[in-house]
C-alpha cells in the first residue's frame, strides 16, 4: 500500500490526525505500574447494631411492594464511582422478610448466596427448589434461576445476600427479569434433594443438585477438622471450604463461601493473597488486624480484607471459639491465573 506522508509532519500532527479517526498512539502512554496489586477498597467494619437498627426501621417503612427487596447494603467507603457496592467485585447485604411477607418471583443474571444470620421457618423456592431456612443455613443461587421468598412463620427472618454484582457491571452483563406469577410451585424439597443426589439423574432431580448446605452438616464437618491430622490452619484456624459436590470446585463460578473456626485462644500467622474477603462474624469476638490497623469483632459484624492487605486473625475469647463466614471472589482470579499469596512476618 502506497501513501504520500507529510513533508512537514510532527509528531504533535500525528497525535491530532489519529484522534480524530479513533486512532491513539501508545507512545503517549507512560507506564507507571506498581510491583504489587493496589486497590481502591477499604478494609471496613460494619457493626451489627448498626446493621440491624437500619433493617429494623426499613421493616416498617419500606413494604416488599416498594421494591424487590428489603436489603441493607454494606458498602465501602474507598468505592466511590459505584453506589452501594462492598468492594469491586463482591456485594454484601443483610435482608429481612417480615411475618406474612413475600417477595415477588424474579430471576437476574448475577450470581447470589444467603447465609441465614437470625430466624427460622421461612422458605425460598429455587427453580421448584423449597428450601427451609435455619439459622447458619447457606443458600445458593446460581445465574438466571427463578426465585421467590416467603416468610409464613411469626418471626421475621434475616439473611445475608452475597452477590457478584460489581464485577458483572463491569462485564457489562446485569439482566433482570420478573416473572408474571409472582409466587412459584415447589416441586421437590431440599431433603428429597439431598436423598437424591449421587443418584441416577432424572426428571425430579434439579438442574442443580446442591444449593442447600445445612448448618448441621456444615457444623458436623467443621468440628470433624478438629480431629484430623494438621488441619489446624496457621493462617486461618479450622477452615472448610464449601464445594460444589459435582466439580468438586467452588460454591459457585465467581464466589467461593467458606466457614472457619478459631479456637479459643487462637493467634495466626499473618498473610496477604490477591483475592478480596469479606467476613461475617457467626459466633464469639476477636480482633483482625489488617495492614497493622486492629479491627475488633464480635457476633453479628462484618468486616473486609481488601486484596494483597496483610491480615491475621486473634480469637479474643480463652474459653469459646470464634466461627467466620466468609465469600471471596478466589474463583475468578484463580481462572484468570491471578490468584498469589504470601506468608507476611510480624
Amino acid at each position: 500500500m502506497s501513501i504520500k506522508l507529510p513533508t512537514d509532519d510532527s509528531l504533535e500532527r500525528l497525535d491530532r490526525d489519529m484522534a480524530a479517526k479513533s486512532l491513539d498512539g501508545f507512545w503517549r502512554v507512560r507506564l507507571n505500574v506498581p510491583s504489587t496489586p493496589t486497590t481502591a477498597v477499604k478494609p471496613f467494619l460494619w457493626k451489627w447494631a448498626d446493621v440491624y437498627e437500619s433493617l429494623m426501621r426499613a421493616g416498617k417503612l419500606v413494604s416488599p411492594e416498594d421494591c424487590e427487596r428489603r436489603v441493607v447494603r454494606l458498602v465501602n467507603p474507598g468505592i466511590e464511582d459505584q453506589r452501594g457496592v462492598t468492594s469491586h467485585t463482591l456485594q454484601l447485604g443483610v435482608q429481612c422478610v417480615n411475618p406474612g411477607e413475600h417477595a415477588s418471583n424474579h430471576r437476574h443474571m448475577v450470581v447470589a448466596l444467603r447465609f441465614v444470620v437470625q430466624g427460622r421457618g421461612a422458605y425460598t423456592i429455587i427453580e421448584g427448589q423449597k428450601c427451609v431456612m435455619e439459622e447458619g443455613d447457606l443458600i445458593l443461587n446460581p445465574r438466571y434461576l427463578w426465585h421467590d421468598h416467603t416468610n409464613e412463620t411469626d418471626e421475621p427472618v434475616i439473611w445475608l445476600d452475597g452477590l457478584d454484582t460489581p464485577l458483572l457491571h463491569s462485564l457489562q452483563q446485569k439482566i433482570f427479569e420478573s416473572h408474571s406469577n409472582p409466587y412459584q410451585t415447589a416441586t421437590i424439597t431440599s431433603d428429597e434433594v439431598g436423598h437424591l443426589f449421587g443418584r441416577a439423574r432424572s426428571t425430579s432431580t434439579p438442574a442443580f443438585p446442591l444449593i442447600h448446605y445445612k448448618w448441621r452438616d456444615t457444623y458436623d464437618a467443621l468440628r470433624a477438622q478438629r480431629h484430623a491430622p494438621r488441619a489446624l490452619d496457621r493462617f486461618d484456624g479450622y477452615l472448610l471450604e464449601y464445594k460444589n459436590p459435582v466439580t468438586g470446585g467452588p460454591t459457585l463460578p465467581s464466589i467461593q463461601c467458606a466457614i472457619q473456626s478459631l479456637p479459643s485462644g487462637y493467634q495466626s500467622e499473618a498473610h496477604r493473597h490477591t483475592t478480596t474477603v469479606i467476613y461475617h462474624v457467626f459466633e464469639g469476638t476477636g480482633t483482625t488486624y489488617i495492614n497493622g490497623q486492629p479491627f475488633h469483632w464480635d457476633k453479628g459484624d462484618s468486616f473486609i480484607v481488601p486484596l494483597w492487605h496483610t491480615h491475621r486473625h486473634i480469637n479474643r475469647s480463652l474459653s469459646k471459639e470464634a466461627i467466620l463466614f466468609s465469600m471471596s471472589d478466589s474463583p475468578l482470579l484463580k481462572s484468570l491465573e491471578l490468584y498469589r499469596e504470601e506468608s507476611v512476618s510480624q
